[in-house]
């Protein structure tokens, strides 16, 4: 892998940061506003810094992917981080919240490694027409959620 790759999403949710961040600290509710099929094994309840944990979802060419992941960040209600390590790389989810007109603006960040060769030519089609896209689509879920 040659390099690092970035992209970041943001919504706001009418909620307050301490219900946000305590939803999504509770890794077992995530598969609830995930695009594809999600689930976790291995925790219950809410975790904590350190707390690992196996996930289980879609990727390309996989539909039911295993990730060991850790919490890496924790400072409740403003950041949580998810790192996932695969094939000696880390895979990063960081979720920053801020009060925002009386709800909560979450800034989504996946940073994770660039493939090489071809697949590095081809990845900043596959990061602007599926990753994001899909990014969104799980944020827009998520605040559907908490706002329901």
């Amino acid at each position: 892998m040659t390099g690092r790759a970035k992209t970041q999403v943001s919504i706001v949710i009418d909620r307050k940061p301490d219900e946000v961040f305590a939803y999504l600290a509770d890794v077992q509710k995530h598969g609830e506003w995930s695009p594809k099929a999600y689930r976790v094994e291995g925790v219950d309840g809410p975790v904590q810094l350190g707390t690992r944990f196996t996930s289980w979802g879609w990727v390309p060419k996989d539909a039911d992917h295993r990730n060991d992941v850790e919490v890496t960040a924790f400072d409740p209600p403003r950041r949580i981080e998810f790192t996932g390590r695969e094939k000696g790389e880390d895979f990063r989810n960081v979720y920053v919240l801020t009060t925002h007109d009386g709800g909560t603006r979450i800034d989504r960040t996946l940073d994770f490694p660039k493939p090489d060769g071809f697949g590095g030519v081809v990845f900043p089609l596959f990061l602007a027409g599926f990753i994001k896209p899909a990014t969104n689509k799980g944020m827009k879920m998520l605040k559907a959620k908490l706002e329901s």
